[in-house]
Formats: C-alpha cells, sequence, structure tokens
C-alpha cells in the first residue's frame, strides 16, 4: 500500500501567525513484511505570547522536521528490526528581559541551535512465537539512541544576573535500554507480529 497525505494549513488564532504543511509517505510492499515511511513537515510560525516583545517564532518551533522510519520482521528469527532517522532544523532561542527604563520586555540575544539529528535502532525478540497454549507473552528489547552520538541542543538557557548562557543538552549523547516486557495471562504474540507489519 502506496499513500500520500498533504495536508496545507494557514492558521490564524488570537494572535498566531503561521502556517505548514505536512507530507508522508508510507510503502508495505516493497520490502516483505516489513513497513518504512518517510515524512515531512514545514513550519512556519510566528507569535505574541509569554514575555515576547513582539511576535516572534517561539523556541519550540523548528521550520523543516523529517523522519525515515523502517520496521521488519524476520519470522525464523522471531524478531523485529527497527531503525529510524530524525531530522529538526535549528529552533530560535532568546534572552528575553525586562528594561525599566523602556519599561518592556527587549531580546537582550538570540541565536538558532544547531540542526537536530538522530539515528537509532531497536530490536525486539519475542520468544514465545509459535508455542502452543502459551499463558505467557514475552518481548526482550534493546533499544539504542542516537547511535552516532550527534551533538544534540534543544535551547539555551540564561543566568539571572550574569546574562551568560549555557546548552540544554541531553544528559548522555547515547542512551541504551536493555528490557523484558512480560504480560500473563492471554497470549498476544500474534497481535504483536501484526501490529508491526
Amino acid at each position: 500500500m502506496k499513500s500520500e497525505h498533504k495536508i496545507p494549513r494557514k492558521v490564524r488564532v488570537d494572535r498566531t501567525l503561521g502556517g505548514g504543511e505536512f507530507i508522508a509517505k508510507v510503502d508495505k510492499k516493497t520490502i516483505k513484511n516489513a513497513d518504512f515511511w518517510i515524512s515531512y513537515s514545514f513550519l512556519d510560525t510566528q507569535r505574541d505570547f509569554l514575555n515576547f516583545p513582539n511576535r516572534m517564532t517561539p523556541n519550540f518551533a523548528a521550520k523543516h522536521s523529517a523522519s525515515f522510519v523502517l520496521k521488519k520482521f524476520v519470522t525464523k528469527l522471531k524478531t523485529n528490526f527497527n531503525m529510524s532517522y530524525s531530522f529538526a532544523s535549528g529552533r530560535p532561542y532568546y534572552n528575553i528581559v525586562f528594561d525599566g527604563v523602556q519599561n518592556k520586555y527587549i531580546v537582550a540575544d538570540k541565536g538558532q541551535t544547531i540542526n537536530y539529528n538522530n539515528l537509532s535502532l531497536s530490536f525486539n525478540y519475542l520468544p514465545n512465537i509459535g508455542k502452543k497454549d502459551a499463558k505467557t507473552f514475552g518481548v526482550l528489547v534493546l533499544s539504542i539512541n542516537n547511535i552516532l552520538g550527534q551533538k544534540q541542543v534543544f535551547n539555551y538557557e540564561y543566568g539571572a544576573i550574569s546574562g551568560n548562557k549555557q546548552a540544554i543538552v541531553p544528559p548522555s549523547k547515547r542512551f541504551v535500554f536493555i528490557g523484558y516486557f512480560l504480560s500473563f495471562g492471554t497470549d498476544r504474540t500474534e497481535d504483536a507480529i501484526n501490529l508491526n507489519l
């Protein structure tokens, strides 16, 4: 099944002005027992809210974002392989302070974060597949986030007195999760397979 979604939007609510577009392509036939999809989003917005001195792009709005996801289930190995890549263009950041002389908020410093890049992998092993009358269902999971160790800066925070800025970053460059999820009662193995194809 191939599909394309294109949803253009122009929004003006209260004191918000912006527009955006979302495009996604999904393919379930090119690779046997696999799904992959590509999505892209464009967002152009400005808001006059909080202590903004005028209409500006908020610090949580990335103009461009995209992702690629590939999921493949290998029946012989009873394993689901997942890969994803995410990208977001840099987001603006501001140091907004109150100026007592002008009696208004001003932008003392501003800039843009670096682009966000994240390549992640996960493996899900389902040991109970093919077992008759299984009363428990388990999934062994290995997930690795930001495999390439890309530097990620989410925003900047400023010192209240000094105005010095410090990057807000994740606690570590990579994150690894190993876990085992166990379900008692009804065997949901078929659901897990069908939902991941």
